[in-house]
């Protein structure tokens, strides 16, 4: 192994000159997932982002040419903002420069740093670029280590405990498809219950018709409608600290290159345009991982087994076992500023859905199907945008989500949301912006305000008053809470920032007491210091402290301080990164995380909890112009475990290649 890693190095080093990592490009993305939150949403799928992003760093989106559509996948840009472009392009021509663009209102230095590694001026379409294909192959392998396992892995688990990953992927003006497999640590590799290789395994394709951008699609695949309540799949932005943007553009329906095993379709679909009109219709057959029981002959199932994970006899036995046909579609119409659309999706199986008697699943649906359907909206009335969608289920389910967003002042943005989601409300691929997980049983306000107070300093804040009216499953009665966000920035210039951000939350939480249930109040505070700081082409640094605040039966209090620096030299095909943190706290309710730099279209945002130090590096090889080589090298060392007071230590190593062809 050593002998291994020494190679490695050699290579990393010794390799001859050619195209140096953006580093621009790397921080965007780092500041994205940091600003997805204070808690990483186990159901958000950052794979989208990543390829769009990843593709536009390569090939820049035109200002002057794109279509809403395209300007939509860059992210950053929030529906205000994408008319004020279009709107200034079409009244002044061609735009030259950043330097023009920041005469756009709602286009400040700091949105015009993010979108600069991703855009272009270009006012002709390069025909021969268009014509040129992109092939793309990643291969990854990622390991960890313990010491309590000993290197040898769970008894229970049908294979070794390396994660393989392999993805291809085609794209031309005119086609793309591709496909994607993972074998997860635990499960069998050509052996036992997967004879034929990885334990999941998608593939994709869609292609243009006609001159209109529109498409038809097969294989596996995404949709997002309206603001989420009925379908919405993918990359989702929820409360963040971009406090305003909270406004979803759907993007109808795109191809799925996601290891993700629950949250996309496999079939067909299309997009139709006519005139002001989308048309939007699919349809999906594919089978979902549960626990089949019979009563009289007649299966049934209590819930669905959404791990991924088919390690053990357990979860191998309820892989695939049911089976699911979902079909409906979306049609929008535009006019001028104004959009309506009306979204009708049907889902079912071939067993009947039997949840267990618990409390918080008495209005749940029930059932072999499952009708949703929704009508969605936005526009403009003279500054202030409007958008929203209501939905009604098949069993009686009603749910309602609308919004607004304006600009009180030239150097302000304000919005708010208004959700009301009764308990029998329920759709299986609803995720629209709330407060739960689930789209369910929520009635709640939100408002977000970003203001620019002086050159070079920016102030976030948002304020989230939710309620319940049912049981949930972390709940003993109906509940309610309240959820607070600031974050003040200074960016003296182009190389630095720093900023002071404050959380808090207060919602009621169950507590068990002498088999006696009652809510209790769940109170959490966080407070971070960040300092982001380039101090040449070659050198960055980040520094971070953080600390915790948790109170409920008992309170506990965490701590975080990390330095990490990053390294590019001037010339060469390398650069490297690393991360030197030190962590403690009282328990698990106080963790605390922070993003981590990663390999190419992963990450890690791992739960620091306890006391210990956490450290890793990164490696970035271009060894020529097609293949790019990275590699990670992480370790956890806590000083003693809570229950055996022994120092622990957990290890990770991940590889990947890229072929670019």
């Amino acid at each position: 192994m050593v002998k291994i890693v020494c190679q490695i190095l050699m290579i990393l080093f010794f390799a001859g000159a050619a195209r140096a990592q953006d580093q621009q490009f790397q921080q965007t993305l780092e500041d994205l997932m940091e600003s997805l939150g204070t808690e990483p949403d186990e159901n958000t799928d950052f794979q989208e982002i990543l390829d769009d992003l990843s593709y536009f760093s390569q090939h820049p989106l035109s200002v002057n040419l794109a279509t809403k559509d395209e300007l939509y996948r860059l992210h950053f840009l929030s529906e205000i903002q994408i008319d004020e472009l279009i709107e200034f392009r079409t009244k002044t021509g061609q735009i030259y420069s950043l330097y023009e663009m920041a005469a756009i209102k709602g286009f400040n230095p700091d949105l015009l740093n993010k979108l600069e590694p991703f855009i272009s001026f270009e006012i002709q379409e390069n025909s021969s670029k268009r014509k040129k294909a992109d092939n793309d192959l990643f291969v990854r392998s990622t390991r960890a280590f313990s010491d309590e396992e000993g290197g040898v892995g769970n008894p229970n688990y049908e294979g070794a405990l390396e994660r393989y990953y392999i993805r291809f992927k085609y794209t031309s003006a005119n086609l793309e498809y591709g496909v994607v497999a993972e074998k997860d640590p635990g499960e069998a590799f050509f052996s036992g219950s997967n004879k034929h290789g990885f334990d999941y395994a998608g593939a994709y394709a869609n292609f243009r018709i006609g001159t209109s951008g529109q498409r038809i699609f097969a294989g596996d695949y995404h949709v997002s409608f309206g603001q989420g309540l009925v379908a919405w799949q993918g990359f989702s932005m929820g409360k963040s600290s971009e406090t305003t943007q909270i406004f979803r553009s759907g993007q109808g329906i795109r191809s799925s290159s996601s290891t993700d095993e629950n949250q996309f379709f496999r079939g067909f679909g299309s997009q139709l345009k006519y005139g002001k009109f989308t048309l939007t219709p699919f349809i999906s057959f594919r089978s979902l991982d549960a626990n089949i029981d019979t009563i009289e002959g007649n299966p049934f199932f209590g819930a669905f087994q959404t791990s991924g994970y088919h390690r053990t006899k357990t979860e191998i036995a309820g892989k695939n076992a049911l089976e699911q046909i979902v079909g409906g579609g979306h049609i929008n119409f535009e006019h001028e500023r104004w959009s309506f659309g009306v979204t009708a999706v049907y889902t079912g199986f071939n067993a009947e859905m039997d949840r267990s008697d618990e409390p918080e699943n008495q209005f749940l649906w029930e059932g072999k199907g499952n009708l949703v359907t929704g009508f969605d909206w936005k526009g403009s009335v003279k500054n202030v945008f409007i958008f929203g969608e209501a939905a009604v289920s098949a069993n009686r389910g009603k749910a309602l989500l609308t919004g607004m967003m304006l600009k009180p002042a030239p150097n302000a943005e304000f919005t708010a949301i208004y959700r009301n989601i009764n308990k029998t409300y329920f759709s299986f691929f609803a995720n629209a912006f709330t407060e739960s997980s689930r789209t369910n049983d929520e009635q709640a306000l939100y408002f977000g305000l970003k203001i620019f107070p002086a050159p070079h300093w920016t102030f976030r804040c948002y304020a989230d008053f939710f309620e319940h009216r049912w049981i949930k499953y972390t709940t003993a009665a109906p509940s309610k809470g309240t959820e607070l966000f600031a974050q003040l920035a200074f960016n003296p210039t182009k190389r630095t920032e720093i900023y002071l951000r404050f959380f808090q939350e207060e919602k009621e939480q169950k507590v068990t007491l002498q088999n006696l249930r009652n809510n209790e109040l769940q109170k959490i505070n966080r407070l971070r210091l960040n300092l982001s700081q380039e101090i040449n082409q070659n050198f960055s640094l980040k520094s971070r402290i953080e600390g915790s605040l948790y109170s409920k039966q008992s309170d506990e209090k965490g701590f975080l301080v990390y330095q990490d620096l990053m390294y590019k030299p001037s010339g060469r095909q390398f650069s490297i990164n690393g991360r030197l943190a030190y962590f403690k706290t009282d328990g698990y309710n106080s963790r605390l995380y922070a993003y981590e730099n990663d390999l190419l279209y992963a990450f890690s945002i791992p739960a620091l909890y306890g006391e210990g130090i956490r450290t890793y590096l990164n490696f970035r090889q271009t060894l020529n112009e097609k293949l790019t080589l990275w590699l990670k090298f992480a370790t956890t060392r806590r000083f003693s475990d809570s229950e055996t007071a022994e120092q622990t230590t957990k290890s990770e190593i991940k590889v990947q290649i890229r072929y670019q062809f």
